[in-house]
């Protein structure tokens, strides 16, 4: 079989799924930047299933590296440079480019003849530098590659203004295990009925921090007025005891919970027992969080500034949000709220799953 390196920052437990079927295929080896003495000292907002991986049915490797963290963003440096996949792979999947692990990898896979395949995920609303040096280099390395795979059309359209040969890129649907969430929920409903007079309980799932725009959410719960409605927030941040603070204002106490972290295993759970996920934020590359509501059956309420609206909107349980702004948020949400008699039996995202996606890096890897 063909071998293939996979090189990325952590093992994402929603990555799992892809890895496993394309180590069916062909001869998988996972490197990792973060290792996971530093991630236990240093986790942030992650659990530990971020770099969860003993039982994985193909070689991973921690790759000696510094790390400097920049805000959200974290660059990692190679000690060894001959710790990075190169000779004897036919291709490398480079996760990301900003760090200089990867450029020093792209070299390397390139002097040992391996085909470099980029995964890229931003969208050129999420871009953080539209020219100068830094636009400049990361034009130059995405139209070196002799492949890159996009998640969605919006991902497509970021890579096609940097110059890239439209030959070279393929499109694909970021995935979950859509599969396993659709099944783990609908088992977690059957234990979990909705309590009796409960009124539309609203979920947020992700991290407290602030382009992820979760102050306007609250408020939005607050201009759906006097009711019974809830909103569970799920997650951590710097932004915890602000957000905290403006529930107390708007007086609802009762209504908005913060239950912290949630591991990734209890995710189906915790969407059984709601209705609509709603994901505010400002500026989001992509929003996993919405392929699992809407495979667990929910509705979503997802702003145009995720890069996943566009792949998801026409969809059954899709209401876009043209802004986030808190007013708007609150409309689309009593629409939302208007308009659900149930979990969505067949969810349309179903058919996009790791195996299809699996499909698509194969295509870009080796071609045939």
């Amino acid at each position: 079989m063909s071998r293939l390196a996979w090189l990325t920052n952590l093992a994402a437990p929603y990555r799992r799924p892809v890895w496993e079927d394309l180590a069916r295929q062909a001869e998988l080896e996972v490197f990792l930047l973060e290792n996971g003495g530093r991630f236990g000292r240093d986790s942030s907002n992650r659990d530990a299933e971020w770099m969860a991986y003993d039982d994985a049915a193909y070689p991973v490797r921690e790759i000696p590296t510094s790390r400097i963290s920049v805000g959200e963003r974290q660059f990692f440096v190679p000690l060894r440079a001959r710790s990075l996949p190169g000779h004897g792979f036919d291709a490398v999947v480079l996760g990301g480019w900003e760090s200089p692990a990867y450029w020093l990898a792209a070299l390397r896979g390139r002097r040992a003849g391996a085909r470099l395949v980029g995964f890229y995920e931003s969208t050129l609303a999420s871009h953080s530098f539209r020219s100068g040096p830094l636009a400049s280099a990361r034009r130059s390395f995405f139209r070196r590659l002799d492949a890159v795979v996009v998640p969605g059309r919006a991902a497509e359209r970021a890579v096609l203004a940097m110059g890239v040969d439209p030959a070279k890129i393929h499109v694909g649907f970021n995935p979950v295990d859509v599969e396993a969430i659709h099944t783990a929920a609908a088992e977690a409903r059957k234990d979990h009925p909705v309590p009796h007079g409960a009124g539309h309980r609203f979920l947020y799932l992700g991290q407290l921090i602030s382009r992820k725009n979760v102050g306007s959410l609250i408020t939005a719960l607050w201009r759906l007025g006097g009711s019974n409605d809830s909103l569970t927030i799920a997650g951590t941040g710097n932004l915890t005891p602000e957000l905290v603070e403006l529930r107390d204002e708007l007086g609802l106490e009762d209504r908005v919970t913060f239950i912290g972290a949630v591991p990734y295993g209890q995710v189906p759970e915790l969407l059984a027992r709601h209705e609509t996920l709603v994901l505010p934020s400002n500026e989001e590359v992509w929003g996993l969080v919405v392929n699992e509501a809407l495979a667990a059956g929910l509705h979503v309420v997802v702003t145009r500034s995720c890069g996943v609206a566009e792949s998801v909107m026409g969809m059954e349980g899709v209401f876009l949000s043209d802004v986030p702004d808190s007013s708007v948020l609150a409309h689309v949400m009593r629409r939302s709220r208007r308009e659900w008699s149930g979990p969505i039996a067949s969810p349309e995202i179903l058919a996009h799953t790791p195996e299809a996606f699996a499909d698509v890096i194969r295509q870009a890897a080796f071609g045939g």
